[in-house]
């Protein structure tokens, strides 16, 4: 009997490639976000990514090392792992960039002079991090593509009820350490002071706070607002992409305008 049930476990084993490093994968189960290459450490959304954008710009769907090198095509990330920026870097006219860091770009705020100037964004776990009002954000992503372009965006996201807004009036404020836990202090607009506990953040205490969480409905609507038509991520097994019903990458392409 102990002898059957290994055996039914190692059948149980899904197999695929990973399309970053090229090295065969064998793993019981598929997370979003759990390492599932023991070789780069690759998720499945970083592997997504890499199959988004080769879709969107060759027509297939290609792995990082194959593809081609056009430093005619232009690019930029929000933040992006490095493993893929590196690549990304050899092959096209493509920055990585940060907030906290240089090079630096605020997505609330992007400097002057960058309108229009990218064929492709990535924008992955970054804007449910940015102040509101967060549709400013999808419109400078807007702003920021060639007409045609387009983004690859993710974001955890709800599949019922409306975006929840943790600081909806959010405008002076500070994340600050009290004994051992972190508060956020906020100065509002009309200059109430509020205090909120029980922050949560992402990449561990202190780090990255979350701002917001997206529902889908909303997530969907500020990209319309923004002028984009959007796509919901596929799966494709061979790559080791099998999405959750929740949180599936968006592709969002900058509509052409007629004139």
């Amino acid at each position: 009997m102990r002898h059957v049930t290994i055996v039914s476990k190692i059948r149980s084993l899904l197999r695929f490639t990973c399309n970053i490093c090229n090295s065969p994968c064998s793993v019981e189960t598929l997370d979003r976000e759990i390492p599932s290459c023991k070789k780069c450490g690759s998720n499945v959304r970083f592997r997504w990514i890499v199959h988004a954008l080769s879709t969107e710009l060759f027509g297939r769907s290609l792995p990082l090392k194959e593809f081609p090198r056009n430093r005619k095509i232009r690019g930029i990330s929000l933040s992006d792992w490095d493993r893929t920026a590196n690549v990304l870097a050899k092959r096209f006219d493509y920055k990585n960039t940060f907030f906290h860091r240089e090079p630096r770009l605020d997505i609330m705020n992007p400097k002057s002079g960058i309108d229009g100037s990218y064929d492709f964004v990535v924008a992955s776990e970054v804007l449910e991090h940015v102040p509101p009002p967060v549709q400013a954000a999808f419109d400078n992503l807007a702003r920021l593509l060639k007409p045609g372009g387009f983004v690859v965006f993710s974001s955890p996201w709800a599949s019922e009820g409306d975006t929840e807004e943790h600081f909806p009036d959010l405008f002076d404020w500070q994340v600050v350490k009290f004994r051992s836990d972190y508060v956020l202090l906020n100065r509002t607009k009309d200059g109430r002071l509020e205090t909120f506990e029980n922050l949560i953040f992402h990449n561990g205490p202190g780090d990255t706070l979350e701002i917001r969480v997206f529902s889908i409905d909303g997530l969907l609507a500020n990209c319309q607002a923004a002028g984009f038509d959007v796509a919901l991520a596929e799966d494709n097994p061979a790559y080791g992409i099998v999405w959750d019903d929740w949180s599936r990458g968006i592709v969002l392409r900058k509509i052409k305008s007629n004139g």
